[in-house]
């Protein structure tokens, strides 16, 4: 039987994060992985690749929407034959789980060793979720259906906040474990020990084709200079929940991973199969404007939509 541990939380908490170091404790363990991202591009797979690891890429929507849900069936039906100890599950950041016991009853007849769902990590940023937790649903149903929650960016927050997070936290779900961290950084045995599935009651996802969110990819050319990449990134930073990926400034390759106002960009020693950037909207189609004005002020050369 295969363990079934899915990891929730809205973009930027801290879940690729949280997947290394579960990957890294279980290395010695037979472990599969299914990597779900909203964009056509998925960057978190890239980032989590491994030689010894089987992992299935869902993108373009999320797993709990009609829109992909049938592929995230059928990647669920298809390694159950695998007999792995653990899956391992990294949802979107804008997922609902709210189906995912219903998903795991339709599958149960056609999987080859079954699953155990052990229950969902819900990791929060500390730094956002009280802005976030009555802004989108998706946020508060994660945190609902949560068998553990885990509240990184411990380090970016007061005392004060600490309790008010863990009062919101309480409001939502009552039995789930609560841990704060910063960089998940906390031992795996005792996260993984203190899961449990949701004791709420299953419901239809509200991820549908209609409520999406918008996703554009940028396309930067190796002759942009750090100083171009990083007024473009903080121009679109406001209307963006998100923007990660891979460029090439010069000849050096860097990781890209900016949440709302936070930007990090980070050397990548791999190669990278191209020079691009997802940004996620927070203000729909109206993020194609801000993209166009950030290229033409900075960067007209070298960055393309």
């Amino acid at each position: 039987m295969t363990q079934l541990i899915l990891l929730t939380g809205f973009l930027g908490t801290g879940k690729t994060t949280l997947m290394e170091r579960l990957l890294h404790y279980y290395e010695d363990s037979p472990v599969g992985v299914i990597v779900n991202e909203f964009g056509e591009i998925n960057i978190d797979a890239r980032l989590l690749e491994d030689d010894g690891i089987i992992m299935r890429e869902l993108s373009n929507g999320s797993i709990f929407c009609s829109c992909i849900k049938e592929n995230f069936i059928k990647a669920l039906i298809d390694m159950s034959s695998q007999n792995f100890e653990y899956l391992f599950i990294e949802a979107s950041g804008l997922a609902d789980p709210g189906n995912m016991q219903q998903i795991l009853q339709t599958i149960d007849q056609y999987t080859v060793h079954p699953y155990h769902y052990s229950g969902s990590i819900c990791v929060l940023d500390g730094e956002a979720f009280l802005e976030l937790n009555d802004l989108l649903p998706a946020v508060r149903n994660q945190l609902t259906h949560a068998g553990v929650v885990l509240v990184n960016k411990e380090d970016l927050i007061s005392p004060a906040i600490k309790d008010e997070i863990q009062t919101e936290v309480r409001n939502a779900n009552i039995h789930a474990p609560i841990y704060f961290t910063s960089y998940c950084n906390m031992d795996i045995n005792t996260l993984v020990m203190n899961l449990q599935p949701s004791k709420s009651a299953g419901k239809d996802s509200t991820n549908t084709p209609e409520n999406r969110p918008q996703t554009y990819i940028v396309k930067v050319l190796p002759s942009v200079t750090m100083k171009e990449l990083q007024g473009f990134l903080n121009f679109v930073a406001p209307y963006t929940y998100r923007m990660k990926g891979f460029v090439t400034v010069g000849d050096t390759n860097y990781s890209v991973s900016c949440v709302r106002s936070h930007m990090m960009i980070m050397p990548w020693t791999s190669d990278i199969p191209a020079s691009e950037i997802v940004l996620i909207s927070a203000v729909g189609i109206g993020l194609t404007g801000a993209i166009a004005d950030a290229i033409n002020m900075n960067a007209h050369k070298s960055i393309k939509l």
